[in-house]
């Protein structure tokens, strides 16, 4: 079996690949490698959108999650399917004028260059550790399949090289040809395994009378659920790869429609991802809970294997991916083109490529430091809370003094780091004290300006 698996992963390697290159004539300038000349239709934004929360946490941490706390572990993804219906709602806001590329071009449309870098800076953070992330969960991935054949490292670098590889060479473009292939795999693949385990076994049955496997919160308890749907409601608002994808659609129309079926495609596939790891409690019930999903593998025929294997890779690259080339959009607009005073097209076309490069050796780098997926991401996502919160915060109250914008900021940097220092991360996430110490100075700000505007 395990030849008929390395056969399937570097055939769907070389089509990967294949595609990168065959869009790079598509990618010859700077607005087509980092927003795709603004022209994406409906379905490549639904399948960006998709590809972005089908990621290696959702599917293989999601099967992880439910394997240990039953059905209550999507609570972690429904925040992200909440907050996809507001960005969807708030798109004309976010997207004011088609000069948009990243989170600077919304924060800057309210506070000062200071303010401005500092979020950026700060949702660069973000993005990076979600690429490393997906390529720690491509290590995992592997390295369990092929036990004794690819190590975890190797399958770490293999995930990254194949998805950087591609996005080098066709840019956004590529990410929404490569996305098309990843979301097509992954539905067919997790659908065709998951009903085969649901119809050939007793296993959902037997977990269904199972303790805490099929109620609401689980033995995670309501407020822990809660919390993990509220953080990620803060972080996927504003996150810059759905800015960078509603900036390639053709229009707000086309960027709506797309953010909503986007959504709707990555709801069942998740869910199913769940069902697939209660099964796998019942099945294995000593395995280690990472191995909830790849142990399925083994009561499958192969042709159904297959496909289930794919289905477990590719959303890593699916959300990678669109977290790669938001990261460089970002950075390039950002940072880059304007440090090294870049005017011509070519010279940012060029700067472009090499920043995506740069990004995923570092993420590649920083996933030989990473302890555990889950609860890292959610401490990091504290800082897109903070952006998340003054954005809105500021529309509200229109002109808000830019120092109390700054100074949130800041303290949001402070506050997680104390946590880590102190330890107070053990007792309370940093999502709490952040939302109110934001909220207090933000609302310092609103007053400030209600009494600046006062007769």
């Amino acid at each position: 079996m395990k030849g008929i698996y390395l056969f399937a992963i570097i055939g769907y390697i070389s089509l990967l690949w294949l595609t990168g290159l065959y869009v790079t004539r598509r990618s010859r300038s700077s607005e087509a490698y980092l927003v795709a000349s603004r022209g994406l239709s409906v379905p490549f934004i639904s399948v960006l959108i998709a590809g972005t929360w089908i990621g290696g946490v959702s599917i293989v941490g999601m099967a992880q999650g439910a394997y240990i706390h039953g059905i209550s572990a999507l609570w972690f993804q429904a925040g992200i399917w909440v907050a996809m219906c507001i960005t969807a709602l708030m798109l004309p806001r976010i997207m004011k004028g088609r000069k948009t590329y990243s989170i600077l071009d919304v924060v800057g449309d309210l506070y000062d260059k200071k303010t401005t870098r500092l979020a950026g800076i700060l949702q660069l953070i973000f993005s990076i550790w979600c690429v490393t992330m997906q390529i720690v969960g491509g290590g995992a991935i592997l390295s369990v399949i092929f036990i004794d054949h690819i190590s975890f490292r190797e399958g770490m670098v293999l995930t990254a090289i194949v998805f950087t590889l591609y996005n080098v060479m066709g840019g956004f473009v590529a990410t929404a040809y490569t996305n098309m292939i990843h979301i097509c795999t992954i539905c067919f693949g997790i659908f065709l395994g998951g009903l085969y385990v649901v119809c050939n076994t007793d296993a959902l049955a037997r977990m269904v009378n199972t303790t805490h496997y099929f109620t609401p919160f689980g033995d995670l308890g309501a407020f822990q659920v809660l919390s993990w749907a509220y953080i990620n409601l803060t972080l996927g608002v504003l996150a810059q790869p759905v800015i960078n994808t509603a900036s390639s659609a053709k229009n707000l129309n086309e960027g709506k429609k797309g953010i909503l079926i986007g959504n709707l495609i990555a709801i069942p596939v998740v869910t199913m991802a769940a069902l697939c790891g209660i099964a796998a409690k019942h099945l294995f019930p000593a395995i280690p809970s990472l191995s909830a999903l790849p142990s399925l593998l083994a009561i499958m025929p192969p042709f159904v294997a297959v496909f289930f294997l794919l289905s477990m890779w590719a959303p890593l690259m699916s959300s990678g991916s669109p977290f790669l080339m938001g990261a460089t959009t970002l950075a390039v607009k950002g940072y880059v083109a304007p440090a090294l005073n870049l005017s011509n097209d070519k010279k940012v076309l060029l700067a472009s490529r090499i920043t995506t490069l740069s990004i995923g050796a570092l993420s590649l780098l920083l996933g030989f430091f990473v302890k555990e997926i889950l609860r890292e991401i959610t401490w990091i996502a504290v800082f897109l809370s903070a952006i998340v919160y003054i954005v809105f915060i500021g529309w509200v109250g229109n002109r808000i003094n830019s120092l109390f914008a700054y100074i949130s900021l800041l303290g949001t940097i402070l506050i997680l780091l104390g946590s880590f220092l102190f330890g107070f991360y053990k007792i309370i996430h940093p999502i709490w004290p952040v939302t109110i110490f934001v909220v207090m100075v933000m609302g310092a700000g609103l007053l400030s300006s209600l009494k600046k505007r006062a007769p």
